[in-house]
């Protein structure tokens, strides 16, 4: 005979009943929330900035920059995919190759500065050129980086381009010259992992996207790390679903299809749909010191290298 309190199923049948139905809020509110977004993109006037606007950045040190690891290494080169052109500006997106000339190594892409208040990401990639040109050790991957996606929003610390386009949500209907010069580029091309780098004026801590991957583990491994080092975690409690939770972001493949329906589709989202299976964006607070962003963007980008990009 089996004793004991007998199990109250009305209970567990009316939990599991409201669990679904939080499930479906999220999904709701997700839907509401990128179709609302795909209207506005429909609805907003898009504004030119004033042709005066100041610039507080200098692209020639990071030319130098770059130039330095492509004359002191073979493994590095240094090219341009396109050039930005705009009344009283004109300047390259450059594209540095790193081949330590191994055969069957798998291929690598990161990127930066899509908007151009955001510089964390160019300052970590010109950095990793520097130290992949100068080390003896040849790393066990194939690399594309190009470093400023931006150019003009980075000289002028302004999120959009010149044209007042937000390059970071233009992969589907490509208005920016910007945004057609990396679709060019990705043409015909499969990476084994992608990183996007980008920044978050409105977060308080670092978080992380990953998309149509539902195996978190790495991800919550990066951002465990990360808090480790006593740099604070994204954590937003909301319905919504696409927000990070306790660091992380799963982006399913339908909600890129709604992006790109609502012409919302971001540069993330355009190559998990388009050119590699293990895409992830690595985004850091912009109000945070600059030296602690490219801290923690060092630190996930080296860990997803070492668990993704290495040729085993």
């Amino acid at each position: 005979m089996i004793s004991g309190k007998p199990k109250n199923y009305h209970a567990e049948s009316l939990t599991a009943g409201l669990a679904r139905g939080v499930q479906a809020l999220r999904l709701a509110a997700s839907i509401l929330v990128l179709l609302a977004c795909g209207a506005c993109s429909y609805l907003r006037p898009t504004e030119r900035y004033d042709a005066s606007a100041a610039a507080v950045r200098d692209l020639a040190p990071l030319q130098q920059r770059l130039q330095t690891a492509d004359t002191a290494s073979a493994h590095v080169l240094l090219t341009e995919i396109g050039r930005i052109i705009y009344p009283k500006f004109e300047a390259p997106v450059w594209y540095v190759a790193y081949r330590p000339f191994q055969p069957a190594l798998k291929r690598v892409l990161v990127l930066a500065g899509v908007h151009g208040d955001a510089a964390a990401g160019v300052d970590y990639l010109v950095e990793f050129a520097g130290k992949r040109a100068a080390s003896a050790d040849a790393a066990g991957y194939d690399m594309d980086i190009i470093p400023i996606v931006n150019p003009w929003g980075y000289v002028h610390d302004l999120h959009l381009n010149r044209n007042g386009v937000d390059i970071g949500r233009d992969f589907a209907g490509f208005d920016s010259h910007e945004a057609r010069v990396i679709r060019r580029f990705l043409r015909e091309k499969r990476y084994d992992l992608v990183i996007d780098l980008r920044e978050d004026p409105d977060a308080d801590g670092f978080f992380m996207w990953q998309y149509g991957l539902a195996d978190k583990t790495v991800s919550a491994a990066i951002v465990n790390s990360i808090r480790a080092e006593g740099y604070p975690i994204e954590n937003d409690a909301s319905l919504v679903m696409l927000r990070p939770r306790d660091g992380v972001v799963a982006a399913p493949m339908w909600g890129l299809a709604i992006l790109r329906l609502s012409r919302q589709l971001t540069l993330a989202g355009y190559v998990r749909r388009n050119v590699s299976d293990l895409v992830f964006a690595v985004v850091t607070p912009s109000q945070r010191p600059l030296a602690e962003r490219v801290a923690m963007q060092r630190i996930a980008v080296e860990m997803l290298l070492s668990e993704y990009g290495q040729t085993r």
